[in-house]
């Protein structure tokens, strides 16, 4: 289960992301329970950290608190899946096609260094690095985007709730691979300066992660 921690880093940090890869990696489930005085004594530190780490994971979306009642893994609305993914249709796929005139050589070769940490998370199975470096490749590209607020609505879509939809729905084992793939061809049209194709694979990307969440859902 969950790692004790060293004190001689920031506690709240570390139990931050020893939490948030606990829930990444499937050791808790939507729904679980996390009492602060068991959740304390597997990390090896106070309630004060902890509290401070489960807050800032209930800010992410991926715990919620109630007053009176122990924190809780969060769990996920098909609805609330489905407006987030016609956001992210229009969005998303929009700018690709807008950053694609005036993307750098620099900022491509970032890119592509994330593709590579993503490759080498899911030859590792750490699911933990793989949807840290997703999410960095998608908040990426909305940040080379001029239009400042396009960039912050993408942002949000994936730094809070639609994120935690991979994450809780548990399909990241299952399709990390097939997801880094449907990345290559978006890095392709852009390095060749093709919006068209650009907004076309991002667009093709969304929507089969449409497919996988809606095949899940099903299944369940």
């Amino acid at each position: 289960m969950l790692t004790k921690l060293q004190q001689t880093e920031t506690l709240s940090d570390r139990a931050y992301r020893e939490l948030k890869r606990a829930i990444i990696q499937g050791e808790f489930l939507p729904g679980d329970p996390l009492p602060e005085e068991s959740v304390a004594s597997m990390l090896g530190i106070s309630r004060t950290p902890l509290r401070k780490a489960i807050t800032r994971l209930a800010y992410d979306g991926l715990i919620v608190l109630e007053t009176g009642k122990k924190a809780r893994v969060a769990e996920y609305s098909l609805v609330d899946l489905d407006h987030f993914l016609q956001l992210r249709q229009l969005l998303e796929p929009f700018n690709a096609q807008q950053i694609a005139s005036y993307i750098t050589d620099e900022e491509l070769d970032e890119l592509e260094q994330l593709i590579q940490v993503q490759k080498e998370a899911i030859e590792q199975h750490d699911m933990y690095q793989f949807i840290e470096s997703d999410s960095q490749f998608h908040i990426m590209l909305a940040e080379i985007n001029h239009n400042h607020k396009l960039k912050e609505f993408i942002e949000q879509l994936n730094t809070s709730f639609y994120r935690n939809y991979l994450i809780l729905s548990g399909t990241l084992e299952e399709y990390a691979a097939i997801a880094f793939s449907e990345h290559l061809p978006i890095i392709e049209a852009l390095r060749h300066r093709q919006p068209e194709q650009a907004g076309e694979a991002m667009k093709t990307h969304i929507q089969n992660i449409e497919a996988r969440l809606k095949t899940v859902a099903q299944e369940e």
